[in-house]
């Protein structure tokens, strides 16, 4: 269920308060802009956060750092010339403290008069159905819906509340996890149309500030339980190793990730340009690796190149571990042919080549227009019918891989359908006597089993006049005697590529 409550336009407000800078590291040193709300505004001029005559949604949920995050804007917006508006998402987690959130925020809307966007949906429901954990179906769901108001609502921006602590604490979290130096990224700034003005600002200074305007804000009580890995990491570790080191060690580790950020950016265009180079994309979605070539890196760069490879096939940033990396590091070294990662995944290699799979391509039948061209189903790939003018000008050698191939019209028994492989199928290959089975013609050929699943086979009422990409049938071949010649032609579309 999606409610939507709407207030007025926001006419901003003046700045009232400014912090006091407390290190040379803590934020960079401009003449005239040492507060909060200069930060703010440096970070959004700097990093090209807002533009004037942006709408910015602010993602509330009513505690300290939105609430901050809305006050701070709201203060900023008339100077930069930027409108507001809110949204608070109700996950139907919490019922008792959701109500209770939930005026807040309208009634906080109403006082700075801007827009107030409630969204309600059964995120347990959803993460059931998706089979996933609730955590993780309410991290999606909220980047979904944000993206979805954003598009229907005229907003160029979704400003998120994210902070110095969330990245010390994330930083944190997957070093005890396990991670790369990938995993040590820093909360960006920008990602898209999602904004983070907070990101260089410790949750310190965002309290004292709202202590300051004496603006109120909720407490979510399940934050101060440490159940949990993060809130144990917020509530137990960084306390007790700031007792020892001193409170510093939050911006020594935002510091951390900042420099293993920007030195994984350069990396990372560095792996992107490789991965281009040893990888590509089969038309139903499998990912097909040169392990000659992949041998031929240096164990950082092919770690990385691996990693990438996990996370596109994985579908999500951060999917697979250190150690499924190396595992697969082994499989291309020759010490395993195959293995499944996750229940999802399966992993293979045969002979010079790996392959990365979600899982097997199924090429729905369909009739082929004639002429015209016809979408394949399961594949990112066309098939297009057309006749040739004259005989002459057909393709009289014989075909064997070739995607385009010519055939005598009048030998086919119409209509043509394309539709997967099927066991037991067979027919006569171009030259030669007597049927054959495709398994086995593939199997000759060296066409790995793992991605047959992907080759469609074009048929008329008699059987199999084309097995795509490979060879046709000799009954359909063209001869003296040919006078109408019908072309086909296999058309992949771009593959998805590596960004």
């Amino acid at each position: 269920m999606v409610t939507w409550r709407a207030g007025n336009e926001s006419n901003g407000h003046k700045s009232i308060f400014a912090f006091w800078l407390f290190g040379l590291y803590q934020y960079p040193y401009i003449p005239g802009m040492t507060g909060i709300l200069q930060i703010v505004e440096y970070n959004i001029l700097e990093k090209k956060l807002i533009s004037r005559g942006d709408q910015v949604l602010v993602a509330l949920s009513g505690g300290p750092d939105s609430t901050a995050l809305l006050m701070i804007l709201c203060r900023l917006s008339q100077k930069l010339s930027f409108s507001l508006g809110a949204c608070y998402i109700n996950h139907k987690i919490r019922p008792r403290a959701v109500k209770k959130e939930i005026e807040f925020c309208e009634k906080l809307c109403g006082d700075l008069k801007i827009d107030f966007i409630l969204i309600e949906d059964d995120i347990p429901a959803l993460a059931k159905e998706m089979k996933i954990s609730v955590e993780e179906a309410g991290h999606l769901f909220r980047k979904a819906i944000l993206r979805e108001i954003a598009i229907e609502e005229g907003y160029d921006k979704i400003a998120q509340g994210l902070h110095l602590d969330d990245t010390v604490e994330t930083i944190l979290f997957r070093i005890f996890r396990g991670t790369g130096p990938q995993g040590l990224n820093p909360i960006k700034p920008r990602s898209d149309i999602f904004i983070r003005p907070l990101f260089n600002l410790p949750k310190s200074d965002l309290l004292g500030f709202l202590r300051k305007i004496k603006q109120p804000y909720l407490l979510d009580r399940s934050n101060l339980k440490s159940d949990y890995s993060r809130n144990y990491i917020r509530n137990k570790i960084l306390p007790a190793v700031e007792k020892h080191f001193g409170n510093k060690i939050r911006q020594s580790v935002f510091n951390l990730g900042q420099i293993i950020g920007e030195e994984n950016t350069v990396l990372e265009d560095v792996t992107t340009k490789e991965l281009r180079q040893i990888a590509g994309f089969t038309p139903g979605g499998k990912i097909i690796v040169d392990l000659e070539r992949l041998s031929a890196y240096d164990s950082w760069l092919k770690r990385r190149l691996i990693k990438k490879l996990l996370d596109k096939i994985g579908g999500r940033p951060g999917f697979g571990s250190f150690a499924d990396v190396e595992r697969i590091i082994r499989l291309a070294e020759g010490k395993y042919k195959a293995f499944d990662l996750a229940g999802r995944i399966k992993i293979v290699r045969y002979n010079d080549r790996l392959y990365l799979l979600r899982g097997k391509t199924t090429i729905k039948r369909r009739e082929l227009k004639l002429p015209g061209t016809t979408p394949i189903e399961g594949l990112m790939a066309d098939l297009r019918c057309g006749f040739i003018s004259s005989p002459r000008k057909a393709i009289m050698k014989t075909q064997k891989a070739g995607m385009k191939i010519n055939i005598d019209f009048d030998k086919i028994s119409p209509p043509l359908s394309f539709r997967s492989i099927k066991t037991g199928d067979s027919f006569t290959p171009l030259g030669m006597k007597g049927t054959r089975k495709v398994g086995n013609f593939l199997t000759d050929k060296k066409i790995p089993p793992v991605i047959r699943d992907e080759i469609p086979v074009v048929a008329d009422r008699k059987g199999i006049i084309w097995l795509v990409g490979h060879q046709l049938a000799d009954r359909v071949k063209i001869d003296k005697k040919t006078g109408k010649v019908l072309e086909l032609e296999f058309i992949g579309k771009k593959d998805q590529g590596f960004a």
